[in-house]
């Protein structure tokens, strides 16, 4: 990896000029070396920082201090192992020059080899948040926050909350037909009136945190878990106000570029003005995946779920859900942006409960998904993805006297901007159709949304 003090190369050549004015005139040496940093630096460089360090050395009583000296001198000390001194002296340069990236970088990788890597953390944020920082220097820092955040993963308990607020707008807030009447046929001539689609701004708020701790590193094995409370009101129809909890616990297990890992899920969502605590939908159940990294490009993943959906209020509807499926994903590192393609397929079926009377609630589903991101720069990431599901049902439905088959569609596209390490503002345009033979489960709608999310 390309050190990160020569990806700040403007920046660097900016300070040692400006303060070698200063130290000249106090240099009590010969001509020919009157240019004792810029010699040293030369020689870094070139792989010779052992003589870099002989150079220099003799000077650090008459010149420590001097930030110039102190930044070239600490990278001769890294460079040769001598991590103590290069902390010193790279300390007392950000202490001068709090804006100079590229000390603070090398502090950063200094703490880093001494294993201090909540304070090499702090430096690596520090120096990545710098306005003039070169794209190519914040993503090295990139990967070695990334691998400070896996090292800390795999080696303590992990805790990460954050709170999110949303606001947009909502065309189909009850999932409705568009049409306004329509006849049965075990009423035939018999019209019947319907309420339509409902519209409503929507304003939301969530606050969640999840969390991780190793178990055994000699095994790779760690247990992990995740709890969130979201409300989703509906400014104008607050019948549809909704609120929702969810929380997953399990295990995972890392063998070199295998990662199993399995699960415990619990959801639940009450509609209208009341709380959780007479849900409209209970969720609880299992999941497992395998993920299995074949080149630092590509990833491949599957996964089965079983999950028992019950609803309290309408018991005749409760289901048992077993779910399955295969994906893919490829990052094309080469490309400007980092392009990364992924896609999967799925299948599963929905078991009714209820032992007379609920056959026309169970299914079996399968379909497809294919997304896309692009990074437009370090801090602007663009998204999409495209989902279709097929659904068809076991039995004729009473009512309607067929067996109903749906199609859905589900088109997402969203930007993200990384405002900084905490902060990020994410608007998002999703699309939904849901093409079915039974008019009161045909609609469609749109839903847009920008939400502001914190992470602590």
């Amino acid at each position: 990896m390309i050190p990160i003090s020569r990806l700040f190369t403007m920046k660097a050549r900016f300070y040692l000029p400006f303060i070698l004015l200063f130290l000249l005139p106090g240099l009590s040496i010969s001509q020919e070396a009157s240019n004792p940093l810029e010699k040293a630096q030369m020689l870094i460089d070139s792989g010779k920082a052992e003589e870099a360090y002989d150079l220099l050395k003799p000077y650090q009583a008459s010149l420590e201090g001097e930030a110039a000296f102190d930044y070239v001198f600490a990278l001769a000390a890294q460079d040769t192992g001598r991590t103590v001194e290069a902390i010193f002296a790279l300390e007392r340069v950000v202490d001068t020059f709090p804006e100079h990236g590229p000390a603070r970088a090398e502090l950063a990788k200094a703490y880093l080899s001494l294993g201090e890597t909540d304070d090499a953390k702090k430096e690596f944020q520090k120096a990545r948040e710098l306005e003039d920082i070169p794209p190519e220097a914040r993503q090295t820092i990139d990967r070695y926050l990334s691998g400070i955040e896996l090292f800390h993963d795999r080696t303590r308990l992990t805790v990460r909350p954050w709170v999110a607020l949303a606001m947009g707008y909502d065309t189909n807030i009850n999932g409705a037909t568009d049409e306004k009447s329509m006849t049965i046929p075990i009423a035939p001539g018999i019209p019947f009136a319907l309420g339509g689609t409902q519209n409503s701004p929507i304003l939301s708020g969530s606050l969640g945190l999840s969390l991780s701790k190793p178990l055994n590193n000699d095994l790779g094995l760690s247990a992990f878990g995740s709890a969130q409370l979201g409300d989703r009101h509906t400014t104008h129809q607050n019948d549809f106000t909704s609120h929702t909890a969810a929380g997953r616990a399990g295990f995972r297990l890392e063998r070199e570029k295998h990662n199993f890992s399995i699960a415990a899920d619990a959801s639940m969502m009450r509609l209208d003005a009341g709380g959780l605590a007479r849900a409209d939908r209970k969720t609880a159940g299992i999941s497992t995946e395998w993920q299995y990294a074949a080149t630092e490009k590509d990833q491949i993943s599957a996964y089965f779920q079983f999950s028992a959906m019950r609803n309290p209020k309408q018991s005749i509807r409760d289901v048992n859900r077993s779910l399955a499926g295969l994906n893919y994903g490829h990052a094309f590192t080469d490309i400007k942006g980092t392009p990364i393609i992924f896609g999967g397929i799925f299948g599963g079926i929905e078991d009714e409960r209820a032992d007379t009377g609920a056959d026309h609630f169970g299914k079996n589903l399968f379909g497809g998904r294919i997304g896309i991101s692009y990074q437009l720069s370090d801090r602007q990431t663009t998204f999409g993805a495209f989902t279709y599901q097929r659904s068809l049902y076991e039995t004729g439905d009473p009512i309607f006297l067929v067996r109903r088959h749906d199609s859905f569609f589900d088109l997402s596209l969203g930007y993200r901007f990384q405002y900084n390490n905490q902060l990020s503002i994410s608007p998002t345009v999703v699309y939904n159709d849901n093409d079915s033979n039974i008019l009161t489960n045909d609609y469609d709608r749109l839903e847009v949304m920008v939400t502001a999310r914190y992470d602590f």
